[in-house]
């Protein structure tokens, strides 16, 4: 099975789908991304819990530009 090309995704699943260039960022702001339309409300729950995130570097970089995320070690 081809593996889905995506912007972001939950860190570890890499099995399945890809983010090319990617950053580990970790949201410290849930609010301020659901503001940004990138996460719904099962994103917040995830992100509430800790879950790191693999963005594609443009757009973790300008998360972390925003003081919404930070980024994490591999």
């Amino acid at each position: 099975m081809k593996k889905v090309k995506l912007q972001f995704m939950v860190y570890k699943l890499e099995e399945v789908a890809y983010v090319p260039d990617p950053i580990l960022i970790k949201i410290i702001k849930p609010d301020n991304i659901f503001i940004t339309g990138i996460l719904g409300k099962s994103g917040m729950k995830l992100m509430e819990r800790g879950v790191r995130f693999l963005f594609e570097k443009e757009l973790a970089l300008e998360l972390i530009r925003m003081g919404v995320a930070i980024e994490e070690d591999k």
